[in-house]
This record gives structure tokens, sequence and C-alpha cells, in this order.
């Protein structure tokens, strides 16, 4: 029976990557042994060529050089009879003596050949002194100059120089072709290096290849298919769209979880429907409140850019609540407010207040004058509000803000420095009081978030509050592109808040951001 096909795309990833890096090692390796068998020969020969040959050489040719620079000095003190030539050629006949005993040395017993060459210069040197120095020398000392000459130009005397430049001239060539050889071999070894490194080279790009080939194969790909039907789920009315797990056993896995949160999403929304569809037929006037609470959307505004999320700690109504209002002279005001208590009583004095305070903003009554308006409008209510007005003039590189006991707002610039809007006068009661106007810098790239106390009071594990600096730290965190982007800033902020918090919607949470564009 056949042995059943694997199947590709149950192997891991991990596996996959595994297999890859083995087969890249080995061919890594391999190279890597040939190139420095390669390199080690070429160098060897280089360094025999540099070290040995090219000595060896120069110190033959200096050796022919020699002789014959003795044979002219004999001559000259034969014929001329000058003692400095007779020290020249006693001179020069050492040195070439010392080069011999240095081509000795040097070749040693592995060269044969070139040895035997070397013996050879030496004999024949010696049997050239033999016949022609040595007793010319001896008779030019005795005075016999004429009997000197006739033997130095004897045919014995010129035999035994043309033995021994020939012997001298014989070595240096055979040196010369010893290295020639070594070179031309030292240039097969680096034409061999190139090759393999080029094959290498061309191994690599191939892997490269190979490896981007199985990336776009096995992760590009099915994470573009997973990115896609993540896009669709989400954008879709009622997120209906399936998750499909492709890929590797790790994306499929991650589709798989992905393909569960959206059934859950989806159960959840349908609860959420049907318990507001009950909420509409059994209290239309909680559900007409919570209409009234939410900020109609304001037309776009050159050079602003605004969001704000409000959610209710009980239920679906909330005491909370941000509105944004167009000013006659083209100011926008930002209103964050916070009725005490929850439920529908806070929710009743919640749609009172922003009533009051959104017509006193529209007519454009200074927001001071728009907090007392606030105040004499729970004159007789047991709630109290806590409230900050922010305005916002595009064209002007300043906001001013009134803020009624409210938690500060906070403003960061565009260069990450980060400051606070305190307040300007008591929280709106019965019992009234004076608030003032006060403004700041707001520069394009600058962003001011409002917030609501139900964000800074969750706890942490710890049971820590939040506080307003470590909110700022959140909002400096983030790039410019986010910050700059109100609804992102806000989906954000809400994520790190609620990843920290251990008593989430313990109040309403209500926030407000608007941003200078560029």
């Amino acid at each position: 029976m056949a042995a059943p096909a694997t199947n590709l795309s149950a192997v891991t990833l991990r596996m996959r990557t595994l297999v890859a890096s083995g087969a890249a090692l080995v061919v890594i390796v391999l190279l890597g042994l040939i190139l420095l068998v390669q390199y080690t020969v070429s160098a060897s020969v280089n360094n025999a060529i540099q070290e040995k040959l090219s000595p060896l050489l120069d110190t033959a040719a200096s050796l022919t050089l020699a002789q014959a620079n003795a044979a002219g000095a004999l001559s000259d003190y034969t014929m001329l009879e000058r003692a400095d030539s007779l020290d020249e050629y006693r001179q020069t006949m050492g040195r070439a003596t010392t080069l011999l005993d240095e081509l000795d040395k040097s070749l040693g017993e592995g060269d044969s050949g070139l040895q035997e060459l070397v013996d050879a210069a030496r004999s024949t040197q010696r049997a050239w002194v033999k016949t022609d120095p040595d007793p010319v020398i001896a008779l030019m000392e005795a005075g016999k100059r004429t009997r000197a000459m006739r033997q130095t130009n004897t045919p014995e005397a010129w035999a035994a120089y043309g033995a021994m430049t020939t012997a001298s001239t014989t070595l240096h060539q055979s040196i010369n072709d010893v290295r020639d050889e070594a070179v031309q071999g030292a240039a097969m070894f680096t034409r061999i290096l190139g090759i393999t490194l080029l094959i290498g080279g061309l191994l690599v790009l191939g892997g490269l290849a190979a490896f981007f080939a199985g990336l776009q194969a096995w992760v590009l790909v099915p994470l573009r298919a997973l990115s896609d039907d993540l896009q669709r789920a989400t954008r879709e009315t009622g997120h209906l769209t399936p998750i499909r797990p492709v890929g590797p056993p790790e994306l499929r896995e991650v589709g798989i979880d992905a393909e569960l949160l959206r059934r859950g999403l989806v159960h959840e929304i349908d609860e959420a429907q049907a318990a507001r569809e009950g909420l509409v037929q059994d209290a239309p006037l909680v559900a007409a409140m919570q209409a009234e609470l939410i900020s109609a959307p304001l037309d776009p505004i050159a050079g602003l850019t605004l969001a704000g999320s409000s959610q209710s700690a009980e239920g679906v109504v909330a005491g909370d609540w941000w509105d944004a209002v167009l000013r006659p002279d083209g100011a926008v005001a930002l209103v964050v407010a916070d009725v005490s208590g929850h439920g529908p009583e806070a929710s009743v004095t919640a749609v009172r207040i922003r009533a009051i305070m959104r017509a006193g903003l529209e007519a454009g009554i200074d927001p001071a004058a728009v907090m007392a308006m606030a105040a004499s409008g729970v004159a007789t209510d047991e709630h109290f509000v806590t409230a900050i007005v922010v305005l916002i003039d595009p064209s002007r590189d300043e906001i001013t803000w009134c803020n009624a006991g409210h938690h500060p707002a906070i403003l960061v610039t565009h260069d990450k420095e980060a400051s606070i809007c305190e307040a300007t006068g008591p929280l709106i009661s019965s019992l009234g009081g004076d608030w003032d106007v006060q403004a700041r810098t707001f520069a394009p790239g600058d962003v001011v978030v409002a917030f609501t106390d139900g964000l800074v009071e969750s706890r942490n594990a710890d049971g820590d509050e939040l506080e307003a600096t470590k909110v700022a730290q959140f909002i400096r965190g983030m790039d410019a592109p986010v910050r700059e982007n109100p609804d992102e800033l806000i989906a954000r902020l809400l994520a790190q808040v609620r990843h920290r918090a251990a008593d989430w919607r313990r109040d309403d949470v209500t926030i407000v951001a608007a941003s200078r564009t560029r």
C-alpha cells in the first residue's frame, strides 16, 4: 500500500523554517569549507612566492652580477695594476660565496633539482678561481704582469669562466621557471576561488529568492486573505462574513480564533439589539432621553477634527454627555459634563442642563455666563454637575476654556508637551458661583482631550486610581498620526485604560478629543 502524501498545509511554519534553515546551513558550511581550502592553498602558494621564490630569484640574479663584477675587477687589476681593483675582486667574490651559502640555506633538502644547480654553480665558481684568479694574482704579486695577462686569456681560463656564468645563468633561469609555475598555480587557485565565490553568490541569491517566495506563499498570501476577511467582517453591517482559516497551522489557528471572536461578537450584538428593542418597546421615555443626549454631528470644519464617546455605567442611559456646538463667530464649543449619580434620574438632569448649555453656546453667550445659566437650571435639583467648555477657533492658535469643578482637560502639543486646563470655578449646583475663562496656545498638530471621572477613577489590580498625569502619558506615547486622529486616539486611550482597570464600568465614561490639523 502506498504511503499517504504529506499535506503541505499541515507542515508548521516552525518546521518549514527549520528545514529551510538546515538546508541553508549545510550549503553555507560546504561553501565555507570549499572557500577555506581554496583560500588556504592560494595563500600558501602566494606565501611561497613572496617568502621564498622571489628572494631566491633575487639572490640568483645578484650571484650572476657578483661573478661578472669579480671578473671585471680581476681584468682591471691585471691591466692597470690597481690595488683597489684587487680589493674589489676579493669583495665581490666574497659576496658571490655568501650568496651561494644563502641559496643553500634557503633551499634546504626539499628542492633537489635547484640544489644540484646551486652545487654546480659553486663548483664551477671554484674551478674558475683556481684556473684564472688564483694564478693571475700570484703572478701579479710576483711582478710577472705579462705572464699574468697571458694566463687570464688562456682557453682554459675562458672555458672555466664560461662554465661558471652558464651555471649561474641556468640556476637563475630555473628558479625563475619555478616561480612562474607557482604564479600560474596561484592564478589558477585564485580563478577557482573566484568561481566558487560566484557560485556561492548565485546560491545565496537563489536562497533569498526561495525565501521570499516561501514568505509570499506561506505567510503573506494567507495573511492577506485573513486581513481581507477581517476587514469585510468588520465593515459590513452585522459582521456576518465568516473568517476562513488558511495557510500554515499557526495562521490557521489565528483565523479560527478570529472566527470564534466574530461569532461571539455577533451573538453579543444580537443580544444587545434584542435588549435595545425591548427598551424601546417597554421604556420609550428612557430611549428618547438616550437619543437626546447623543451629540448631533457637525459639518466638517476646516482646520479642526473632533470625536467623542460616551459609555453608560448602568443600562444604556448615562449621566455623562459631550457636545459640540458651532457658535455664531465660527468657533466650536466642546462640552463635557457629568451629572452626579447614575440611571434615569441623572439622565433627566443631564438632558435639561445640556439643553440650557447648548442654547447659551449657540447664542454666542460667554462660557462663564453659560455656567451660571446651568447653575440656575439645578436650583431645585438634588443633583450637581461638573462641566468644562472648551472654545476652539480654527483660525487662531489659541483655545479658551471654562471649567466648573470638572477634571482638567489635557492639552498635548505637536512636540509632546503636556499641560492641563484646570478648574476656573466651582461645580454647577444650587449654590451658584462665579466662573472665569482662561486661554492657552493651540497650534496645528496640538490635541485637547476632555473626559469625565469615570475614566480616571477606575482602579488597577493594586487598587490605585488612574491619575490625569497617566492619561497624559498615554496620549504622549502615541505617534503623531494617532494623536491627530481623534477617533483613533479615543479608541486607543479607552483600550489602554480598560486594559489597566480591574473595575471597569464603575462610573459613566465620556471622552471628547479635538485636533488642529496641520
